[in-house]
């Protein structure tokens, strides 16, 4: 699913007539998590602990966690990786990282503190210092949320601010 929706009503807001190269969108930086994906995960950490708690399998890996599908990764220090055990899918329904979060995928680059991506919400919220970049150009905030069923994002902040840089092609 390729989502631009986000960055188009971010433009929109910050006044910006013409969308730049940019326009990938942050649901694009996490398709590789979402549960159509083929792709194996593979999750490199110092520690795991798996744990069953209500009708959830959590696995928690902390200590330089870096998780790889397709084109996306992913680096934390602590992520918690949700599996419904009642669902008929081995899908993650849920991916909770923290500390320095940083997803990158192609060209685009998210951090933040913190990042939820709930696979049957169908979101993305990511907090605390959030730079969004792709190239030269950035937005920043403080909290991003991302309707993935939508493609529709809120950029919120006591200052938002973009910087977007014109290609020089025709």
């Amino acid at each position: 699913m390729r989502s631009t929706g986000w960055w188009i009503a971010a433009l929109v807001l910050l006044g910006v007539a013409r969308t730049p190269a940019v326009a990938a969108g942050a649901a694009d930086l996490f398709a590789g998590f979402q549960t159509k994906s083929s792709d194996p995960v593979q999750v490199d950490a110092q520690t795991l602990e798996v744990y069953e708690e209500g009708k959830e399998r959590i696995a928690v890996f902390t200590g330089n966690v870096v998780v790889k599908r397709g084109d996306t990764t992913l680096k934390a220090t602590s992520i918690k990786l949700h599996q419904d055990l009642q669902g008929k899918s081995d899908a993650f329904s849920k991916i909770e990282a923290d500390g320095g979060v940083s997803v990158r995928s192609k060209d685009q680059t998210l951090t933040g503190k913190t990042a939820v991506v709930d696979m049957v919400a169908n979101s993305i919220v990511v907090s605390g210092g959030v730079v969004l970049s792709q190239g030269p150009n950035v937005l920043t905030g403080t909290r991003l949320v991302v309707d993935l069923n939508t493609g529709r994002a809120r950029l919120e902040g006591e200052t938002v601010r973009g910087v977007f840089t014109p290609s020089t092609s025709q």
